[in-house]
């Protein structure tokens, strides 16, 4: 643990921050990892390597997020931009050299349909479009999946131990497991079970009605721009949310012809990066492969 002086009273460098990807299991996680006693984060998604208005904020800003915490525990927070972001791996290692880093990598194709179904949700794409066509108006979608090439800009910096890669898939097979793995890699009690082990967050559905959606997002928002952490983490908990996106849930998937015919492009645009993660873990992904 570090305690710094900041010019706005006493700040703690993190000891570990959660890089991402999007859609891959992080808020599950972020709740796994909120609920151990010797584990102090603050809210999720703080962006502040990632996003300019808060990089201009400084370190004294960021530190102070974690002024809370107690000197028994492990701080730290998880901004999913973090990974596929370039230069935020630099921006990192410039103040904090030793710090641990998390990443779970979810098969690459199933995250772009997980992103394009939360875009539905908030509204940035009109639930008209089908997956194939939205797909070409965002191509950060396949983008955020070359994972490979992205950890290589963090093992530029990082030694390999300091980066525990996780597989999202492993989470569905054993979540008890998964969550442990990052309690030893993080020196916590291993032992201690999450209440929200078992829970799932933020399944990807999309809404019968968009403005039902757009307004859980809003309160969402306020409630993470306030800084209530607590009462977000107390309604993924109790899963308000999550039951009211069930109700308003329809079935929808794109036409399984022009599915797989998508997924044959993707993955031969992707097969290199899924071999490159593959080399990482030292373990073959078969999930991921068609």
């Amino acid at each position: 643990m570090l305690i710094i002086k900041t010019e706005k009273g006493i700040g703690r460098a993190p000891d570990f921050i959660g890089l991402g990807a999007q859609k891959a299991g992080t808020s599950w996680i972020y709740s796994c990892l909120y609920e151990h006693p010797q584990i102090c984060m603050p809210i999720k998604e703080i962006h502040f390597f990632s996003r300019q208005r808060n990089w201009t904020k400084r370190y004294d800003w960021y530190e102070n997020m974690f002024n809370a915490c107690s000197p028994s525990q492990k701080a730290g927070e998880f901004s999913t931009s973090y990974l596929a972001e370039h230069g935020v791996a630099e921006r990192i290692h410039q103040r904090y050299p030793r710090v641990k880093l998390i990443a779970s990598l979810r098969n690459p194709l199933d995250r772009a349909y997980s992103n394009y179904v939360n875009d539905v949700k908030a509204g940035i794409v009109q639930r008209s479009i089908p997956f194939e066509a939205a797909v070409k108006m965002h191509p950060e979608y396949l983008e955020q999946g070359r994972y490979a090439s992205q950890l290589d800009q963090y093992l530029h910096y990082f030694t390999r131990d300091q980066l525990l890669l996780l597989v999202y898939e492993d989470s569905l097979t054993d979540p008890t497991a998964f969550i442990q793995r990052i309690y030893r890699f993080l020196d916590v009690d291993p032992e201690f079970i999450p209440s929200m082990v078992h829970t799932k967050i933020n399944v990807s559905t999309i809404p019968r009605y968009v403005w039902l959606e757009k307004n859980l997002l809003t309160i969402s928002g306020f409630l993470h721009n306030k800084g209530f952490h607590h009462l977000w983490w107390l309604s993924k908990k109790l899963g308000i949310a999550q039951f009211l996106r069930k109700v308003n849930a329809i079935s929808e998937q794109p036409a399984s012809s022009a599915q797989n015919f998508w997924r044959e492009a993707a993955y031969k645009s992707l097969e290199a990066e899924i071999r490159g993660v593959e080399t990482l873990l030292g373990r073959e992904l078969r999930e991921w492969h068609l």
